[in-house]
């Protein structure tokens, strides 16, 4: 193909470059083949030029200085190639081993966390098998927590889909009363896992007590970035008025300290259609929009201790 090439340019141009199209001939040859293949293509592509596009008087006549250094710089030109080649298909398919390590070492990690859940939860049954409340709510949460796990590891533990995130907590109920609204965003693990486990907390909260505890409850959860910051709204409307009862409970612990980790806060509200809470975290590096933001505190709307503790029992 070279050969045809410097054909074509020959009739174009008569003083074209001897050995030009074999460079690429040579670079071509020992990406795909290798440094024995880049040799072999140089030394054929440097004997046909010298044989079909030297003068054919040249060795009656002296040797032209320029077709000299030609021939030269062709074979300077081509070890090079050659070797910088040869480095790249090195340096290719050292990333592509360690690329093939790090998926095996992923799924055996995968594996073993599967494991340690299976074990946990057979720990907890048998712990607390007489207390079957909390055995089911510690065993959600452990599923829970080994669905976004799956969805980390497809991912290569590279961050997770945040709509997925929500859209698995939601899997067990009707997807119909579900409304979602907000662009997707791609949440780092450590936010990731958080974030299950915030909004497994508040749709287990609603199944018992909001309101997905009846048959035409709905569930509005809508989600922005502003200022660095991912804000969230979970809004509960057609279930029942929330009660009054003096108790924290382990989902409104867990919101409180996330927040305080991701550097957020979080309002809650006790409405007669149903819960309303609202939460901000602030995004990692990767995923922060440009613009400063005020670092917010935690904020509870309504601080008489009844409205507080009411929204506070259930989660």
């Amino acid at each position: 193909m070279a050969t045809v090439v410097r054909f074509g340019l020959g009739l174009i141009s008569p003083d074209s470059t001897v050995f030009a199209p074999y460079y690429s001939a040579t670079l071509v040859a020992a990406l795909v083949g290798g440094g024995s293949a880049g040799v072999l293509a140089a030394v054929s592509g440097g004997i046909t030029a010298i044989c079909l596009f030297i003068p054919p008087d040249w060795n009656v006549a002296p040797f032209r200085i320029e077709q000299l250094v030609s021939v030269l710089l062709f074979a300077a030109s081509s070890v090079v190639i050659i070797w910088a080649a040869d480095s790249y298909r090195s340096l290719l398919r050292r990333i592509r081993d360690e690329e093939a390590t790090r998926r095996l070492l992923n799924r055996e990690m995968n594996h073993r966390v599967k494991n340690v859940l299976a074990n946990v939860q057979a720990i907890v049954c048998q712990t607390l098998h007489d207390q079957k409340d909390a055995r089911d709510k510690t065993i959600a949460r452990i599923a829970s927590l080994a669905a976004t796990n799956d969805v980390l590891v497809r991912s290569d533990w590279s961050g997770a889909s945040l709509r997925e995130i929500f859209r698995n907590e939601f899997t067990p109920y009707d997807a119909s009363r579900f409304h979602l609204a907000g662009e997707d965003i791609r949440c780092p693990p450590e936010m990731a896992i958080v974030l299950a486990l915030i909004v497994h907390e508040l749709t287990t909260n609603a199944a018992k007590y909001g309101s997905l505890s009846n048959e035409t409850g709905r569930i509005y959860l809508t989600w922005s970035t502003a200022s660095q910051m991912l804000r969230v709204k979970w809004a509960e409307y057609g279930g029942p008025k929330p009660d009054e009862i003096v108790r924290r409970g382990f989902g409104t612990k867990l919101l409180l300290t996330s927040v305080k980790q991701f550097n957020g806060w979080v309002v809650f509200e006790n409405k007669p259609t149903g819960l309303r809470v609202k939460f901000s975290m602030e995004l990692p590096p990767e995923t922060q929009q440009t613009g400063r933001y005020r670092k917010g505190k935690i904020k509870v709307l309504n601080k008489r201790p009844s409205i507080y503790s009411s929204v506070a029992t259930k989660l």
